[in-house]
């Protein structure tokens, strides 16, 4: 917050917040839908290798870390001034775990950096270059998720808790002024929300895939008139209403391509084996949507519920650090 005294009173908690966004879980989820596939096409238009960009992201989770704990706060354009950053040294074995990749796998991508002068190693410690910070630029990013953030609240003034909307512009300038802070939590929650994905899925590439499916089913459920105040909606309701109220709106191929970045042949490709494992189905017209059988979606829909419940305590930080 940007005063000397913490006001107490004013602070939003998660569990309002959490509550909120159930209630009105189509309409908020859309919006975290369309913040999280900005992000993702962005990480892939630039890198086209998800495993490489979660190596950096990680390594500059380690950075904005490091900054916190001695106490050091840069803006964004005091950050991406900077020719390089140094990091402690790490080693493959960690990445490897924390990640979720093969030790090889790890071995190789890193190796990949260094070939493209994204980073350097040296006994002591690591440091990336100007090129990875440059294309690592969060401008559009951090638009999208300012855009959720106003979003939200406007829900949580509708549900009375939060006195005022706040603007998207006012968020931009709040996290540009304290990025390091600010970046700090959301890769935070991000890292882990992208593992858990990636967990389950095996790649990132297939769960991106999946969830333009999603995303593309609950854009059409929206139009639907339906009382979703029961708490209980989005736990209980909801993926039937998304399967079943949406059953003619699939989406094909190219659409996913040109939302995702991914190559129409890889897209193809991965939807082939989806069909097989029998989680999504193809109608005539060459439209994927997600298949009516909740035993094949309980571990995406566990973790759905999942990511609500860590979204939840990621926005509460951000409210509370702006003036509310």
């Amino acid at each position: 917050m940007n005063t000397e005294q913490i006001r107490f009173s004013k602070l939003i908690n998660e569990d309002d917040i959490y509550s909120s966004i159930i209630k009105n879980y189509r309409y908020a989820m859309t919006d975290f839908f369309e913040f999280e596939r900005v992000w993702f096409s962005r990480a892939y238009e630039i890198w086209k290798d998800y495993d490489k960009y979660l190596i950096l992201i990680y390594l500059f989770r380690r950075n904005f870390r490091t900054y916190s704990e001695y106490f050091v706060k840069k803006s964004y354009d005091e950050y991406y001034s900077l020719n390089q950053y140094e990091i402690e040294k790490f080693n493959i074995i960690e990445v490897s775990k924390e990640l979720f990749l093969k030790k090889e796998t790890a071995r190789r991508k890193i190796l990949e950096l260094e070939k493209e002068g994204i980073i350097q190693k040296n006994k002591k410690i690591v440091k990336i270059n100007q090129s990875a910070i440059n294309a690592q630029k969060l401008g559009r990013t951090i638009v999208a998720l300012s855009r959720l953030l106003s979003n939200v609240s406007k829900i949580l003034v509708k549900d009375k808790f939060l006195k005022n909307e706040i603007g998207s512009s006012i968020f931009e300038n709040e996290i540009k002024k304290n990025f390091t802070q600010y970046w700090l939590h959301f890769l935070d929650f991000q890292v882990p929300y992208c593992l858990k994905f990636k967990k389950l899925f095996g790649d990132l590439e297939e769960f991106i895939i999946v969830g333009n499916i999603i995303y593309n089913q609950n854009l059409y459920l929206r139009k639907y008139e339906i009382s979703s105040n029961d708490k209980n909606y989005f736990k209980s309701k909801y993926l039937d209403d998304l399967i079943k109220l949406t059953d003619k709106n699939g989406i094909n191929a190219m659409t996913i391509s040109e939302l995702t970045g991914i190559s129409r042949p890889t897209v193809i490709r991965k939807l082939k084996k989806f069909l097989k494992s029998k989680l999504i189905i193809k109608d005539d017209k060459n439209l994927y949507k997600l298949v009516d059988d909740y035993e094949k979606m309980r571990p995406l829909d566990q973790a759905r519920l999942e990511t609500v419940k860590n979204l939840s305590i990621l926005l509460a930080k951000f409210y509370n650090f702006v003036e509310i």
